[in-house]
């Protein structure tokens, strides 16, 4: 789940490996076969990143890193690295 703004290519992105769910600013993703994991890079009180790893069983992978500013309230993802397999590469 997703809960901020995704650019529109990342959106194009995740409707390849799976089902894409809008609700409001909340994008709900389901990834079709493959893999999603999630872990902390950094921390301090007024932020947190964490990168979102997808790896569909194609052999893509696609790292987004989630902002969470607790000052403005406010959840924003930026592409970190996507590296595309063959058949996605076409």
């Amino acid at each position: 789940m997703f809960e901020g703004e995704l650019a529109g290519d990342v959106v194009t992105l995740l409707e390849k490996w799976g089902t894409v769910k809008r609700s409001g600013e909340v994008v709900i993703f389901s990834i079709d076969s493959g893999e999603i994991k999630i872990r902390k890079v950094s921390e301090s009180p007024s932020t947190v990143v964490r990168r979102i790893y997808v790896s569909p069983s194609c052999g893509c992978l696609l790292e987004l890193d989630e902002t969470r500013n607790f000052e403005e309230g406010r959840v924003s993802y930026s592409l970190y690295k996507l590296r595309l397999c063959q058949e996605h590469q076409a």
